[in-house]
């Protein structure tokens, strides 16, 4: 029953993958590159969105790259401790962080 369940859930997460990139098929990269700039997979705890913020709970803020987040568009980077943070996508972010947990739900 729960690896049925684990089934259905890869198979919603991936199905919503491809219907957030199909609108922007960069879409893709741009996660790659954000990933890339906070430190990796490895570095990511917990990813959640509001409106405009992709907030992050992260092994260390110490790594992020913020010049390079804002290159790729970020209108601000609050890093709040040594593990939150908040990056200002504007509307992209909630679509950022469904992604990042996609990516987090295979890579673990």
């Amino acid at each position: 029953m729960k690896n049925a369940y684990i089934l259905k859930a890869k198979t919603k997460l991936n199905q919503l993958l491809k219907a957030l990139t199909s609108i922007n098929p960069n879409t893709k990269h741009e996660v790659d590159e954000i990933i890339q700039a906070i430190g990796s997979l490895e570095n990511i705890c917990e990813t959640g969105a509001c409106a405009t913020r992709l907030r992050l709970r992260l092994k260390s803020t110490s790594i992020v790259d913020k010049k390079r987040l804002t290159t790729l568009g970020a209108h601000g980077v609050v890093i709040l401790d040594e593990e939150h943070i908040q990056i200002i996508f504007g509307l992209k972010a909630n679509m950022y962080s469904q992604i990042i947990e996609s990516r987090l739900f295979e890579y673990k």
